[in-house]
């Protein structure tokens, strides 16, 4: 089997409450050559984006200490700049709406996602929004 890893010098950030779930997405990511890193609340989440830049975000909705929705709130605050794809079982429209009015890029329902379209995801979004 081929190794499709590529070196490149993105960062991503994978905001996951879910160690099972966290570990399977970054795992995925890190064979894709990028580097990740992954925080288990969202107060964790605002305190790593103050300081490190990354090239993009996955961020859960539902968490310990701020809810996705307050980190989302205090990044658009502090003019963040990284794309930010959510990540969630919360499939209601007004949630949806919710999450894109406070910046994110994009929606993904975790349970109707496979981690290799999470993979392709973030590719995309950083070929669009990257620098």
């Amino acid at each position: 089997m081929p190794d499709d890893k590529k070196e490149n010098n993105k960062k991503v950030l994978v905001v996951e409450d879910d160690l099972l779930m966290a570990n399977i997405v970054a795992n995925k990511l890190k064979l894709k050559g990028y580097n990740v890193a992954t925080v288990g609340d969202g107060q964790a989440a605002v305190d790593v984006l103050g300081v490190e830049p990354y090239d993009c975000v996955l961020l859960d909705l539902t968490m310990p200490w701020f809810d996705g929705f307050h980190v989302l709130s205090e990044l658009k605050k502090n003019n963040f700049k990284a794309p930010i794809i959510i990540m969630s079982n919360l499939a209601g429209t007004d949630d949806i709406n919710k999450a894109k009015s406070l910046g994110a890029v994009n929606y993904l329902v975790k349970t109707s996602v496979t981690p290799e379209e999470i993979v392709k995801e973030v590719e995309n979004c950083i070929k669009q929004y990257g620098s």
